[in-house]
């Protein structure tokens, strides 16, 4: 039956989507954050939904009455860089081919409908609605393994959606710190008492299910997002009271086994964990100066044949680092593209913060500067632990904040324009043209009787 329903409802949105393209964006979204089609049981949980969203929503945008220009800011750029480069790079990885072409093709569909997104993303009201397609489809795990975790008493372990990049326990918790900040926004944005209130209900349970992923690079990355909460919140007494009883009673709440774990942060030298990811990133940097222009390819370490081209007999696993992932998979000039996504993405998180401190009518582009601030450091901290490098979610707020600058500068634009003709119609009233004065000067003099 629940895959009867969401067959049914995909087939009456999809036809909206060819119509309207940036429902197809939402839809896409939808699918790619939440994987709702693997929660259900039937016929429909393996069709290729996400292909069938992006061809949609690409089509309907070809024909559609939206715009057809292409966003071209900084951050649309370097993600076109990107691709370019990623493509370029196949012909010279020596990863096998079927593992090269299974990455490059994901990551290429990504960033592509990215860029088409940038496109569509015209106002506030869309971008706040793809905020809330993210933080509803993270919610839904947030309540569903953090419920479990409430019930089981912490004894639950946390994981993602199936089958998608934040599966495993520690690159789920690194994605909730990444959205945690994304529920504040939209809690600081709601007019209404419940929304707040239950977003703010959200955000707590969201402290808790990170710390019920057992994951000992998230426990470190939760306490730097709280800091981070904390300096970029307005109220500094109240977010400092509030995040640390949130975050006191998650920690009171998690079993012994849970403490114990955390404790081994502190002995990460005798930790086979910690060994193996250094050893890991050691590889990755070999393997990049070895092809510093080329990379090795798409998941490069996890196979032996590439593994003994710089370390023979050497161990082959994941790269556990968003920095290593990229630069050991792509090379250096790759890796300098994809981390200027981040630079920019920052960059215009400064500019709108600055450009707004005086603009009530702009209150919401500066709260989503800074949430979107701590977001960044989240993905730059967590991450350095977790092979996330092309995480979808990070990079759709990457592309959200650019929308923002965009939206900003046009209002800001806009609001000078009127102020300058608002100056000169002034001006006009107050100083007489030539002929004016002329006319009246000759009116005062027949009126004095001069001539």
């Amino acid at each position: 039956m629940r895959s009867l329903i969401f067959v049914l409802e995909m087939l009456c949105l999809l036809p909206i989507a060819m119509a309207r393209p940036f429902v197809g964006v939402l839809l896409w979204d939808w699918i790619a954050f939440m994987n709702p089609h693997k929660v259900v049981w039937g016929f429909g949980v393996d069709w290729p939904w996400a292909w069938a969203c992006f061809v949609v929503t690409i089509v309907g945008w070809a024909f559609s009455r939206e715009p057809k220009r292409i966003a071209v800011n900084p951050t649309t750029v370097l993600m076109g860089l990107f691709v370019l480069g990623i493509t370029m790079n196949m012909p010279f990885a020596i990863s096998p081919w079927p593992a090269e072409y299974e990455g490059w093709l994901v990551v290429l569909k990504m960033f592509v409908f990215f860029i088409i997104t940038a496109s569509l993303l015209t106002d506030r009201r869309r971008i706040d609605a793809l905020i809330w397609v993210i933080v509803v489809s993270m919610g839904y795990w947030i309540l569903d393994q953090g419920g479990a975790s409430v019930v089981t008493l912490g004894g639950h372990k946390a994981f993602g959606p199936p089958t998608t990049m934040i599966a495993d326990n520690n690159a789920f918790a690194a994605a909730l710190l990444v959205v945690m900040p994304l529920i504040n926004y939209l809690r600081m944005q709601a007019s209404h008492k419940v929304v707040r209130t239950a977003l703010l209900a959200v955000l707590g349970l969201t402290f808790l299910t990170v710390l019920a992923s057992y994951s000992r690079g998230a426990f470190l990355g939760i306490l730097a997002v709280t800091l981070v909460l904390w300096w970029r919140s307005r109220s500094k007494l109240a977010s400092v009271i509030v995040l640390g009883a949130v975050l006191g009673a998650a920690i009171a709440f998690m079993p012994a086994d849970w403490v114990a774990r955390m404790h081994t942060i502190d002995h990460y030298q005798a930790d086979g964990s910690a060994e193996s990811r250094l050893y890991i990133w050691h590889v990755a940097w070999l393997l990049a100066l070895r092809h510093p222009l080329t990379g090795a390819g798409f998941h490069a370490t996890i196979f032996q044949s590439v593994i003994n081209t710089v370390v023979p007999g050497g161990r082959h696993l994941a790269i556990h680092s968003i920095w290593f992932q990229a630069l050991g998979e792509q090379g250096f000039l790759v890796f300098f593209i994809w981390l200027g996504i981040t630079i920019v993405g920052y960059l215009n998180t400064r500019w709108i913060i600055r450009v707004t401190r005086d603009r009530a009518d702009l209150a919401w582009a500066q709260d989503l500067a800074r949430m979107g601030q701590v977001s960044i450091v989240a993905y730059a901290t967590a991450g350095s632990f977790l092979p996330i490098a092309y995480w979808d979610i990070y990079f759709t707020v990457l592309v959200a904040l650019a929308a923002t600058r965009v939206v900003v500068a046009r209002a800001v634009t806009v609001d000078t324009a009127d102020r300058s003709r608002a100056w000169r119609t002034r001006m006009a009233g107050a100083i007489p043209s030539p002929a004016g004065f002329s006319a009246a000067a000759r009116g005062a003099a027949v009126r004095t009787g001069l001539r």
